[in-house]
């Protein structure tokens, strides 16, 4: 099994470092992205290798997630967001970036080798469309490695659970809306939709794999929730997760080692728990050729 490239000594385990490390100084203190992101690309590593240059990252942000998954320069990176665009620039992972939508890349037919896209699609309205682009400035035998969210990602959340549990049904679906409001979660297809959109635009779904397991939504829910769903909607942007991590980041302060070691050992198993059997899972890996 193709496992991540670097690995550190800690006590007397030997874990991986560079995504859980590297992404705890990138998000601190918001464990649940550290943790959840960390355990994401340790998933969709060994899939990457199938993605041939020219390479496009479709809605690249800053650029950190190259830098720590490819740890090389891609050919292109496409965002809507001007800041992350700017961010992407000052990386230096991408020899060029576009600002732009991705679902009219500046870039000719069958030009690309690969699309890499992680955690994008949920916030794409237009998924059909934005599959046929793909499809588009792919070439003949290119394929597309994405992440994306499940339904079951609704189903998994450990607060929407436990207002089952109560017996709360009644405020599910704000809460729901809440938390689309708040990631900006307008697409979550299951695997079978992702099958029909790519057979309509002549590609063919090769591989798929779920991750984010109940076990580490408990994990990663425990650090996160309570300053998420302080606040109904429509206010759930006010809670004071993003004061504190304003604040951290206004005054340079990072996570204490003490900290990022009790992570390693509570999570360890966790986040690097890799399932290729599994049928549940808050988010799955797609990997599709064109035809």
């Amino acid at each position: 099994m193709h496992e991540a490239g670097n690995i550190a000594s800690q006590g007397d385990a030997t874990v991986k470092t560079d995504y859980l490390r590297a992404l705890l100084e990138a998000y601190y203190p918001r464990y649940f992205f550290a943790l959840f992101r960390a355990h994401e690309l340790y998933n969709v590593e060994p899939y990457i290798d199938q993605l041939q240059d020219p390479i496009l990252d479709l809605g690249c942000g800053d650029g950190l997630i190259v830098k720590l998954l490819f740890q090389r320069q891609l050919d292109y990176g496409i965002d809507l967001s001007e800041r992350a665009i700017e961010r992407a620039k000052q990386s230096g992972y991408y020899k060029t970036v576009f600002l732009g939508d991705g679902h009219q890349t500046p870039l000719e037919d069958n030009s690309l080798g690969g699309v890499f896209s992680n955690c994008v699609l949920e916030h794409i309205s237009d998924m059909p469309g934005q599959i046929a682009e793909v499809s588009r400035v792919l070439r003949p035998g290119g394929v597309f490695v994405a992440t994306c969210l499940t339904p079951q990602y609704y189903n998994l959340n450990p607060v929407f659970h436990s207002l089952d549990e109560r017996g709360w049904q009644w405020l599910r679906q704000p809460m729901i809306e809440a938390e689309n409001k708040l990631h900006h979660h307008v697409s979550v297809y299951s695997v079978d939709d992702y099958n029909r959109f790519f057979e309509q635009t002549g590609m063919k779904l090769e591989a798929h794999q779920y991750y984010a397991p109940p076990e580490l939504l408990k994990v990663t829910h425990s650090w996160d929730t309570p300053s998420k769903y302080i606040l109904p909607p429509p206010f759930p942007l006010t809670h004071h997760g993003w004061l504190i991590m304003y604040l951290y980041a206004r005054y340079g302060m990072s996570p204490r080692p003490e900290v990022v070691d009790r992570l390693y050992a509570q999570y360890e198993k966790l986040v690097y728990h890799r399932d290729r059997e599994t049928q549940v899972g808050a988010a799955q890996i797609l990997v599709a050729r064109k035809l």
